[in-house]
């Protein structure tokens, strides 16, 4: 079940009307799709390709129709992850072991807790990391002993490493921003 629950009630408090579903054929007919995560890479992706999601999803982002992903969902958008498998490709660039560098402090992995991101601040809960080919798709960057690729924005695209069902005041009004758009 994951955040699934979570990230439903923080999208409806933002104005969203939220269906849960595993259904290509029923996430077809929504007006927005959300591919919140938590877990294994190519688990997620090989879900997602079994239920018909993936080609979903890849249609979705290609005629640029409002997409939120979040953590797991940001990163499976990309080629590949070192935690194992290929992505779904629709941004060039990998997923790799947050390693913070030497001399950073007492930066620890996984990055649990709070970080700036662009003046706001989020939650944060992940050991993996996006790098993209084009960092012109990232729109908020944060530190955490190296720097994180923590928001990309392309259209009506927004795919966050981050949680903004957890992420207070701040993760609502981007959620609110997200679902008025």
């Amino acid at each position: 079940m994951g955040n699934l629950p979570s990230v439903a009630r923080a999208l409806e408090a933002a104005g969203a009307s939220v269906v849960v579903t595993s259904s290509a054929t029923e996430a077809s007919g929504a007006d927005a799709l959300c591919v919140p995560g938590q877990g294994i890479f190519n688990r997620c992706v090989d879900n997602l390709r079994a239920s018909g999601l993936a080609e979903l999803i890849g249609h979705w982002v290609e005629q640029e129709r409002p997409f939120l992903g979040i953590c797991l969902g940001m990163q499976v958008l990309f080629e590949s992850s070192e935690e194992g498998g290929t992505g779904l490709g629709l941004f060039g660039g990998r997923v790799a072991r947050l390693r913070p560098a030497a001399g950073s402090g007492d930066v620890r992995v996984p990055h649990i807790g709070w970080n700036e991101v662009a003046g706001e601040y989020f939650y944060f809960d992940h050991s993996y990391v996006v790098h993209p080919s084009d960092e012109g798709l990232v729109t908020g960057w944060c530190d955490h002993g190296e720097r994180v690729a923590a928001r990309i924005e392309r259209g009506p695209l927004l795919a966050v490493q981050f949680h903004p069902e957890k992420s207070a005041a701040a993760g609502l009004a981007l959620l609110g921003r997200w679902v008025a758009a």
